[in-house]
């Protein structure tokens, strides 16, 4: 009798049981009974479950015996709805009883089937008891289910949420577009960037804003009765705007002042003397056209500009003339006799010696009075102070005139026979004081009479403004700079390269250009950390497998700059943004893709789970969202409160500044990862996971089956490589004693090293260099300010004595939120500059001129302190009124007379006194302008009154170190310390003392630098063990840790110190920031081990299986991010890649080396609460 026999069925039904996603099965053949249970993460064991399935078979004669269990199951089911099933079930197994002599051959088949699925059965039925003691509730975040409501909704709609996410992020970034363009640079600059409570702040900003308040209040701007024009006229290129500093550098050993060279020389300067258009950019010489039109006034220069006088005069004014050594080689007369002569003189050491005692004394003495009594003279033996031996100096000075009046460059020819004897004149001249001034400018230190060869000589051009149809200097500094870039730029970019020439190296500064030089060297630069970003990208394509996924990373990534710069700015009001937050970028590159790779590595281990994580795609994202996001939370955490604490332990506002604006960063990276890239995993799970071809044209299909789905039948899923690595190759090396020995061994031997040369970090001794020391730009910086003496050319910085002043109001200043406002300028009120507080400002004056003990501190011309005193200026004018001329003035005869001004005409006299000339040397300025820092006149009275001494060897261009400044700063200060002994009581005032260039601030800012290379680091670390022990619970893993975080900050700092690096400003700031850097690594092994469950050596193999690939995976990312940095040309980013290399790899060895070591050696028991 044949008959049909019905297949086995299974039914796979999702189901709830009291609130927990269950999956119930069911199968039905001729010879098994129902089998129904629900799974759980519980593991199972298969082959125990098989072994209870077929005992129960042959017991019951292949029907299953209702059991208490299954009783309960079924009453269960009537509430559930799983009572119908089971009806349904016992019907077809009464059918399958009917039919049970038929086909034998479809019954073995069945059984196939049978044991295939009884693996799901006996997984479920074990699991059932151990899921009703954990049953989720219902509650803000979660559904009755246990999954995240945000999860359901991201997987529920992934393309809505995808492009919500993806439009908030452009039309953010589109938004602060349009606010940074509104609001014009975004960057603050750095001159506020100080301690405002410090006392060199103090006292600069006490200083500059007085000057400032004055400068507004005053009344005096000029002849007021001349129109506009004819103001505009008479300053037309008679201000400085800048200089082009050529310079020079021999390749060969027989020096710059060759046949070969100088005609080189000559063209190169000729670039700038030959343009047709130089004459209408040149600073012109007001004082040498006055002077020629007195004589001639139908004289004309090659280079002119033609003005009318108020006589209609028309006078020819020249371009100031350049200072070059080609100006002799190239004079247009060259008295070899005289020159031989005057050697011959000075052949004798005898002769050097009385010229060089006498000179300064014979050039301050006026033609028409012959009688040393200048002060230059009172410093001179007086034995030597004979009219015999005065005549003589004032016979070899008028020799020496000769020759130096035709040093004019005007022949076109080199007169190649005299190279040699021109060279050795300059030899001779320069042993001569006063004299070597007008030599020394051309030659480097080393050349003399012993050395006649010129290794590095320098020249000087001088640009002019307000230029012709400009209203104001910026107008017209920005017409200098486009004449520049469109018309000389390109001839000099080509005369400074390599290999231009064979035997000279030329170099040129000029501030009017540095700005196109430095845009062309970041554009250089950003190819180069755009070359790191495609290489993230690609290492992130090979790790994730998905364009897809990539793509989406790496916008996530960038993105949360923008947006963290948008809430900093705009939205929190944060109004200072340093320069240094550019950083960022770099930084959140490290950080996001490691949380990239966390989030990855969840959701690819998710895979093998088991059924209660798999029954739906939103129980496995929730379960992915929670594991990946706690270890993510807690490195993101302990990052940002680093970086926070650190910087804002600071006192300068760049630094905060910095340290809040990357917090925000990487805030905004974590939340972007948590909602932007968990949509994309999410999409990639629907749409691309599993598909061939790296832009399959079917994305837009559903996966059918889900890769959930796939693994939840596979139960089984294959590690990646590095994890496979981690987890059965260097598990088990870590778990070996002998290794762990020598592993001991090793980073002890290591962190010995690293100690050593940690103490041998010392602060820096050379000036801070901007680029690379091969770079043109910063190879010229360092020859001038190493290879040349400092001349009257070489301006140097200003130290203000400065009495009527009180300390700056700082109340209400807050940087990071209004950058620019200081404070308010303080007056004293009961200030008095009367006849007694002159005297002695004079006498401070002569003091600081002539005090031998301060020779080291204050330049010196003409033999004397450089000093800028008013006092002395208005004291001649006061006592000689209009024939208070400068030989008058300089011989001094006005101090016999009644000099002082009192306080009741001092009102009266000021007046007329700031619209005088200067008659200090090389400067033909007015009085109120070239003494503007140190009188406060206000146009009715007199707000503060000083002194300023010109600094020995500090200036505005370059940053010496802290212990050289320092030495300065400390001899300055003794000197207002003595200031104040003498004349607080005549004038009511306490005297500030400080320079405008934020010298004495920038070596404050050194000090708090190094000391936060210290403070930052350990508090950093303090941070990083809080956070630890606030996440693990576990003492012992907080201290061992925090341990390998301390051991990295050492192993950091001497590889420096190995590198060569001393602690300057850059090092110090990277250093302070350092611990932010160094915790991610050992945080995530630690939450994972923490995480995991069995003894030790379980915990160690899961950890690393977990993590692994993400942290190798994070630190082969950063590393590769680190090294187009190395190449860069400017030094803070070059020093920031090699930092941020040996920061990264360093922490990756001692977290995986160091931290799994001691967890392993010390085996401190997980049960221990807090332990």
């Amino acid at each position: 009798m044949s008959s049909t026999s019905t297949p086995p069925s299974y039914n796979l039904v999702g189901d709830v049981e009291d609130g927990l996603p269950v999956a119930t099965a069911t199968v039905v053949d001729s010879t098994t009974a129902t089998a129904t249970a629900t799974a759980t993460d519980t593991d199972t064991d298969t082959d125990t479950g098989m072994a209870k399935v077929e005992e129960e078979e042959e017991e019951d004669g292949n029907v299953e015996e209702v059991t208490p269990l299954a009783m309960k199951e079924d009453e269960e089911g009537k509430e559930d709805g799983r009572y119908d099933l089971d009806i349904k079930q016992n019907d077809i197994k009464q059918n399958d009883i009917n039919d049970d002599d038929d086909d034998d051959d479809d019954d073995e088949e069945n059984n196939k089937k049978d044991s295939a699925s009884t693996q799901i059965i006996t997984s479920t039925r074990e699991a059932t008891e151990t899921t009703e003691t954990r049953r989720p509730t219902t509650n803000f975040f979660s559904d009755d289910q246990g999954n995240l409501k945000f999860v359901n909704a991201v997987c529920k709609y992934p393309w809505l949420m995808f492009g919500i996410t993806i439009s908030c992020c452009i039309i953010s970034a589109f938004i602060l577009l349009k606010l940074a363009i509104d609001t014009g640079n975004p960057f603050t600059e750095q001159t506020n960037a100080y301690d405002i409570y410090d006392d060199r702040s103090i006292a600069y900003d006490s200083l500059r804003l007085a000057k400032d308040t004055v400068l507004e209040m005053s009344a005096i701007s000029g002849d007021s009765n001349r129109s506009g024009q004819q103001q505009q006229q008479e300053r037309l290129q008679k201000d400085l705007a800048d200089m082009t500093v050529w310079i020079y550098e021999a390749k060969t050993d027989k020096g710059l002042f060759t046949k070969e060279v100088i005609p080189i020389l000559r063209a190169t300067e000729n670039t700038i003397l030959n343009h047709k258009e130089y004459p209408n950019y040149c600073q012109l010489n007001y004082d040498e056209a006055v002077e020629k039109s007195n004589i001639n006034t139908n004289a004309t220069t090659n280079a002119n500009i033609t003005t009318t006088t108020a006589t209609t005069t028309t006078t020819t004014i020249p371009c100031r003339e350049p200072l070059t050594a080609m100006n002799i080689f190239y004079a247009s007369k060259w008295d070899a006799t005289l020159a031989d002569s005057i050697m011959k003189t000075f052949d004798n050491q005898e002769n050097i010696d009385l010229f060089n005692s006498l000179i300064y004394c014979v050039v301050s003495l006026p033609d028409t009075l012959f009688l040393p009594t200048s002060t230059a003279c009172n410093l001179v033996p007086a034995e030597l102070l004979t009219v015999l031996n005065l005549a003589w100096v004032g016979i070899m000075m008028g020799e020496i005139g000769t020759m130096t009046k035709t040093w004019d460059g005007k022949s076109d020819t080199l007169n190649e026979g005299t190279i040699d004897q021109v060279t050795s004149f300059l030899a001779y001249m320069k042993q001569l004081n006063y004299v070597s001034r007008f030599v020394d400018v051309y030659l480097d230190k080393n050349f003399n009479i012993s050395n006649p060869v010129v290794m590095y000589s320098r020249s000087f051009f001088y640009w002019g403004k307000l230029l012709n149809g400009t209203k104001d200097d910026d107008e017209s500094e920005d017409k200098l700079s486009k004449f520049v870039v469109d018309n000389l730029y390109t001839n000099w970019t080509d005369i400074t390269s390599a290999d231009y020439n064979p035997e000279v190296q030329s170099y040129y500064l000029m501030v009017s250009v540095i700005f196109d030089i430095i845009l062309q060297i970041l554009a250089v630069d950003g190819a180069k950390a755009f070359a790191s970003f495609i290489a993230v990208f690609l290492y992130l394509r090979l790790m994730l497998g998905s364009w897809f996924l990539s793509a989406v990373g790496m916008f996530e990534i960038f993105m949360s700059v923008p947006l963290s710069w948008l809430v900093f700015s705009y939205i929190f009001q944060i109004k200072y943004f340093s320069a240094l937050n550019v950083l960022c970028i770099f930084i959140v590159i490290a950080i996001g893709a490691d949380d990239i790779f966390l989030f990855m590595d969840a959701y690819k281990h998710s895979a093998d789970k088991g059924p209660e994580v798999l029954s739906s795609l939103e129980t496995r994202m929730s379960h992915v969202y929670r594991k990946s996001g706690s270890a993510m939370l807690l490195t993101s955490v302990s990052t940002c409160s680093a970086f926070i604490i650190t910087t804002l332990a600071s006192p300068i506002a760049s630094t905060r500044s910095f340290g809040v604006f990357a917090a925000f960063v990487i805030l905004f990276d974590y939340i972007l990862v948590m909602t932007l890239f968990c949509t994309a995993v999410i999409i990639y799970h629907n749409h691309f996971e599993g598909k061939a071809g790296c832009c399959n044209c079917t994305f837009w299909k559903r996966n059918s089956p889900t890769p959930t789905e796939t693994a939840l039948q596979s139960h089984e899923v294959k590690l990646d490589r590095i994890s496979t690595f981690f987890k059965d190759k260097f598990a088990p090396f870590i778990l070996k004693g002998s290794n762990r020995i020598i592993i001991g061994v090793v980073l002890f031997a290591w962190m010995i090293l690293a100690c050593i040369y940690t103490s041998r970090l010392q602060p820096t001794t050379s000036s801070e260099q901007f680029l690379d020391e091969n770079h043109p730009l910063q190879k010229s910086a360092t020859i001038l300010g190493e290879q040349f003496p400092i001349t009257d050319e070489d301006s140097t910085s200003k130290i203000h004595f400065i009495w009527g002043l009180n300390d700056v109001d700082r109340d209400g200043v807050n940087q990071l939120f209004d950058p620019e406002f200081v404070g308010t300028a303080e007056f004293v009120d009961n200030f008095s500059f009367n006849e007694e507080c002159q005297t002695k400002m004079l006498e401070a004056c002569k003091k600081l001129r002539s005090d031998p003990e301060l020779e080291e501190f204050i330049l010196r011309k003409n033999g004397l302190g450089s000093v800028d005193c008013f006092v002395e200026e208005l004291g001649a004018y006061n006592a000689l009124a209009e024939s208070a001329t400068c030989p008058m003035q300089e011989s001094r005869a006005w101090e016999s007379l009644n000099w002082q001004v009192s306080t009741d005409d001092l009102a009266s006299t000021m007046e007329g006194f700031v619209k005088t000339k200067t008659c200090n040397e090389g400067q033909r300025q007015g009085v109120q302008e070239y003494y503007t820092n140190s009188m406060g006149w206000d146009g009715k009275s007199l707000r503060y009154a000083g002194l300023s001494v010109e600094s020995s060897i500090l200036d505005s261009r370059t940053r010496k170190p802290e212990e050289v400044v320092r030495r300065h700063y400390d001899a300055f200060i003794k000197v207002a310390e003595e200031f104040d002994s003498t004349m607080k009581d005549v004038c009511q005032s306490n005297v500030i003392m400080t320079d405008l260039d934020q010298i004495f601030v920038f070596m404050n800012n050194q000090r708090i630098y190094s000391e936060s290379t210290i403070s930052g680091s350990f508090l950093g670390i303090a941070v990083a063990f809080v956070v630890l022990f606030v996440g693990t619970r576990k003492l012992h893993i907080s201290i061992f840790a925090t341990a390998c975080i301390l051991c990295v900050l050492i192993s950091v700092i001497g590889s420096i110190t190995m590198l060569g690096w001393t602690l300057g400003v850059i090092e110090a700031i990277l250093l302070s920031i350092l611990a932010g850097f160094s915790v991610d690594y050992v945080i995530h092994l630690a939450h994972a081990y923490v995480e995991a469950e069995g003894d030790t050596a379980k915990r160690v193999k899961e950890a690393f299986s977990d993590m692994g690939t993400s942290v190798f995976s994070g630190m082969l990312t950063s590393v590769v991010a680190s090294i187009p940095l190395f190449f860069c040309t400017l030094t803070f980013f070059a020093k920031f890649g090699t930092f941020l290399c040996l920061t990264i790899a360093l922490s990756w060895i001692f977290a995986n080396f160091g931290f799994m070591s001691l967890l392993v050696t010390f085996r401190v028991p997980m049960d221990k609460k807090c332990l």
